[in-house]
């Protein structure tokens, strides 16, 4: 079977597959449309090695994000 780059959350999730990136990584870059803790948390133990962390996020959040200021 072909294996597809699509990332649909049904046959294959994206935290897993970032965090296989991440595991390899010393920066990552993201550009979201959306920002919430819950996505941040599936990824956060898989950073703190990282030299360098740059978001790129929209101004669409939930109550639980906005809190965190």
């Amino acid at each position: 079977m072909t294996r597809h780059d699509i990332i649909d959350n049904r046959t294959r999730e994206l935290a897993p597959e970032i965090n296989n990136f991440l595991a390899d990584s010393i920066r990552a870059h993201f550009a979201v449309g959306y920002f919430f803790l819950s996505g941040f948390q599936a990824i956060a133990e898989h950073i703190p090695h990282l030299e360098q962390l740059r978001l790129l996020i929209g101004n669409v959040t939930n109550r639980q994000t906005e809190a965190m200021k």
